[in-house]
């Protein structure tokens, strides 16, 4: 497998000094400038913990990673969430982009418009066997109290304190430390395509079992292809890379484009941490590479793992 020339090539350049602010900055744009995109984001999210048993109405829900916005996580405040908190390495959003989203998100619930299905974002999971508006999660008594007026004035003022103490809204950044949220305060915590970015996976699952409430939930699409680090049709091709190479590839910088752990390797850490994997949905492409082209770092590696592309994973505390 060959790597992406062009991401090699970047990464030899972050260790050129002068050259590295140019070359290693964390990506700043995600699908959450999108108020559609985040909408249909949180609803997967809900919609399959409903379809396997689990809560749907969670008080205070926490979002690792949330991106352009805080998108995600006001779409769970406004279907009627209390509290929500974004933990990220960098903060991009800004409150004009904030409020816009906001308002966007306000219309697309009181239209009860369809989850943006597959048509529209093909690369967003899972995918659901139907795209109307889950009435059966969201019921119209359930929205009418989330949408009322008066509610929807102190989120929105919310947007702009983000943060204040007496914000629904709060942002922490950087969150490298577990203590920057409560032990036990956090009825659901979710990210979407997040966690295949973070170095420290096992830190990662501990802290999130520290900060749920006992049954509590998260829930978590992972990305395991090779974000362009390798070219476009070898999918995994990033797993057959050395250190040496991956090294460069990444270079200098402190946020990684992947961590490289496929599907089997998160279970294991969510495991050690004490979470029970309820829903385990992958998301399968077929592989050019075998075990033996695999990298030593990842033998001895299942045809699983090398076939996952992706996957969703709804575990409690």
């Amino acid at each position: 497998m060959q790597a992406n020339f062009k991401m090699l090539i970047k990464g030899i350049l972050t260790f050129i000094p002068g050259l590295y602010a140019v070359f290693a900055k964390p990506m700043s744009e995600t699908g959450t400038h999108s108020a559609r995109y985040c909408y249909s984001v949180w609803l997967r999210h809900l919609v399959t913990a409903h379809e396997n048993g689990l809560q749907t109405d969670p008080r205070v829900v926490a979002e690792l990673g949330p991106g352009s916005s805080i998108g995600t996580g006001l779409a769970a405040l406004i279907s009627g969430a209390e509290s929500y908190c974004a933990l990220d390495v960098v903060e991009y959003g800004g409150t004009e982009r904030n409020l816009a989203i906001f308002d966007q998100l306000v219309d697309l619930f009181r239209s009860r418009e369809p989850i943006p299905g597959e048509d529209e974002f093909p690369e967003v999971k899972p995918n659901l066997a139907s795209y109307q508006f889950p009435d059966q999660v969201l019921t119209a008594e359930r929205l009418n109290r989330a949408l009322e007026i008066n509610r929807i004035a102190r989120l929105r003022k919310s947007v702009v304190s983000a943060g204040a103490d007496d914000s629904c809204a709060h942002y922490k950044v950087p969150w490298h430390d577990v203590e920057v949220i409560e032990s036990s305060s956090i009825d659901m915590i979710f990210s979407q395509a997040v966690l295949e970015h973070v170095d420290d996976l096992g830190h990662c699952y501990d802290g999130m079992y520290q900060w749920l409430k006992p049954g509590g939930l998260m829930s978590h699409t992972v990305d395991f292809r090779c974000h362009n680090t390798a070219q476009a049709q070898d999918w995994n091709g990033h797993w057959t890379y050395s250190a040496l190479t991956w090294r460069l590839i990444r270079g200098r910088r402190s946020h990684p484009s992947i961590n490289r752990l496929p599907v089997s390797q998160h279970l294991r850490f969510m495991q050690l941490a004490g979470f029970n994997v309820v829903v385990e949905q992958r998301f399968p492409l077929p592989t050019k590479i075998d075990e033996k082209q695999v990298a030593p770092r990842f033998r001895p590696i299942s045809q699983t793992d090398l076939t996952t592309s992706g996957v969703l994973i709804q575990a409690l505390k």
